[in-house]
């Protein structure tokens, strides 16, 4: 009898090691605090999957950076953040499946989300325009179906600036994409 006591003690004890054990891990495997993205390259991406006969079956548009020749997913409560003038290379790229035929695809930006502590923004470049507040949104950017464009940025005061696109391919498929978190400090 006193043997199975001893035996249950040390399990118990070896269960509140073991317990606290992983909440340790648990923390220390806890999210890194969110960053503000001064450098870098980074793409509001259009992921364009087609069917065998060429028909787009699949879009998803998501923001990504270029690391080391991959593509890294922004980590959530990051920010691509512009001082003055400087600031990281945003820009917009349509990656096509390869069955995808000829592709036309649209980035029209929707008014800010209404959390937004800026004004207005806009961006320029070769393959279009954008302008957005919280109150209208205008312009767009066109890409073929292996495009890709930066834009040159500009905020009108300091804040924050939580843009969306209604992104379509081929005049018909639409989708929303994720938020693209810009700021201006």
């Amino acid at each position: 009898m006193m043997i199975k006591r001893k035996t249950g003690r040390r399990i118990a004890a070896a269960l509140v090691t073991m317990g606290a054990a992983a909440g340790m891990t648990g923390a220390l495997a806890a999210p890194a605090a969110a960053a503000d993205r001064t450098s870098g390259h980074f793409d509001i991406a259009a992921e364009v999957e087609c069917d065998a006969f060429g028909e787009v079956s699949d879009v998803a548009v998501h923001v990504h950076e270029h690391v080391g020749g991959s593509e890294v997913e922004l980590p959530a409560g990051d920010w691509l953040t512009f001082t003055g003038t400087s600031g990281p290379e945003v820009g917009f790229a349509v990656e096509a499946g390869e069955s995808c035929g000829v592709l036309d695809v649209e980035f029209e930006p929707t008014p800010l989300d209404s959390s937004s502590t800026g004004g207005t923004l806009s961006g320029t470049g070769a393959a279009g325009s954008i302008l957005a507040s919280k109150t209208d949104a205008s312009g767009s950017v066109v890409l073929d179906g292996s495009g890709h464009e930066d834009l040159t940025w500009s905020f009108n005061r300091t804040g924050t600036y939580l843009l969306t696109f209604d992104v379509t391919v081929n005049g018909s498929v639409s989708v929303l994409s994720e938020e693209v978190p810009l700021k201006r400090s």
